[in-house]
């Protein structure tokens, strides 16, 4: 007897992206696992995007679009509020960019990954090819080689948002936390992970490449691999930027308090009575309970931004 194909949801924030949206919305249609929505919430553009949306709209008949005013609060934002208005009994929600292209079997590697981890909250992401304006490719984004949970995810991400999804648990979850917390956060794709991890739920990393990534002038954070990142990150961290968005992730995570499991109950308390007590006490968050980034590079960041009062 043939296993019934999934429900699938795709949600794709846009802000002026008329350049590119109709060649992403095109690769998701075309997925080797189709999905049957796609919401578009836009927040506020003044060029072409909502007619390229609405053109996108009435020649897709193989599914349904809604296209949505987003909240006008930043894209983060507008990401978590979109997963808010996904219907709850959706199997899988992926999210997406204005800008990139997918590769034909994203969705559908996906679903393979998440379906063994049945009703436990679970969240994937995936590498991506770094590409230029006009897709050739340049690099592979940054190889992963750390454990993945919420002692890394307090201090790091592990996948750009333009490559997650969400099994039905974890769009719950997501939805629950919502309702809990509208605060807002920096980027929602980390969060994501420290909500999800934070829960005791499974993270999934998916090392081949599931889109193009595509750079440009306008992208809201862009390839995180390289020493030019590095430099940006590193100038972030000095100016504080770092700290108020370790300040509002904990804010939110804070509010959504109930739905952590025990364990990381206790970890996000050491975090908060520690992060802005003494030097000797920041760095400790290093030894117990153990917080990590990735590589050499990121636990020396890490102990330099506890070192300096910008953790």
């Amino acid at each position: 007897m043939r296993t019934p194909s999934p429900s699938c949801a795709v949600a794709v924030c846009t802000y002026n992206g008329s350049r590119f949206l109709r060649e992403q919305l095109d690769s998701i249609t075309n997925q080797s696992l189709r999905p049957s929505k796609i919401l578009v919430s836009d927040d506020g553009s003044s060029d072409n995007t909502l007619a390229v949306a609405e053109r996108f709209s009435k020649e897709w008949t193989a599914g349904d679009t809604r296209i949505l005013n987003g909240p006008g609060r930043g894209y983060a934002v507008n990401f978590l509020a979109s997963l808010a208005r996904i219907a709850p009994e959706t199997d899988l929600v992926a999210l997406s960019d204005q800008d990139d292209v997918w590769t034909p079997t994203k969705l559908n590697r996906a679903h393979k990954m998440l379906e063994p981890l049945g009703d436990m909250p679970a969240l994937y992401g995936g590498a991506t090819w770094i590409c230029d304006e006009g897709l050739k490719v340049t690099s592979k984004s940054r190889p992963l080689r750390v454990a993945l949970g919420f002692r890394h995810a307090i201090g790091q991400n592990f996948a750009g948002g333009n490559t997650m999804v969400l099994n039905n648990a974890g769009l719950r979850l997501v939805q629950k936390a919502w309702a809990m917390s509208q605060n807002a956060v920096p980027v929602h794709d980390w969060w994501l992970y420290q909500l999800v991890s934070g829960a005791g739920g499974r993270v999934v990393y998916d090392r081949e490449p599931c889109l193009f990534y595509r750079q440009h002038r306008t992208n809201q954070i862009g390839d995180a691999a390289g020493l030019l990142a590095m430099g940006k990150r590193m100038r972030r961290m000095v100016r504080g930027d770092y700290r108020d968005w370790n300040t509002a992730n904990l804010k939110a995570l804070s509010a959504c308090y109930p739905l952590l499991s025990q364990a990381n109950k206790a970890v996000l308390e050491i975090v908060l009575a520690q992060r802005s007590g003494g030097m000797a006490q920041r760095l400790a968050l290093m030894r117990s309970p153990g917080l990590y980034r990735q590589g050499t590079f990121g636990q020396a960041g890490l102990m330099a931004a506890l070192a300096l009062n910008r953790f």
